[in-house]
């Protein structure tokens, strides 16, 4: 994936994370806390799944497959 992908937070429209490659990074950190692999982020802390990407939205994952009713961010590309 060439370049930069920017997450917007779906309430404020403000950038939040960005992905390189795999993984996401915090808009000011420098160290990536998720990596990205199909339709889905994994925490790199806990390993376990994140956020569930569908197109452009990315909804929360709340566990045992249940997912936050709204999205919480949207790449802005």
């Amino acid at each position: 994936m060439p370049g930069e992908r920017y997450l917007y937070d779906f309430k404020s429209q403000k950038a939040v994370l960005y992905q390189r490659g795999e993984y996401l990074y915090p808009l000011y950190g420098g160290s990536a806390e998720h990596w990205v692999s199909g339709d889905y982020a994994f925490c790199l802390t806990t390993q376990r799944i994140t956020y569930w990407i569908l197109g452009k939205d990315v909804y929360g994952h709340l566990g045992n497959g249940e997912l936050t009713r709204e999205p919480v961010f949207y790449y802005g590309d």
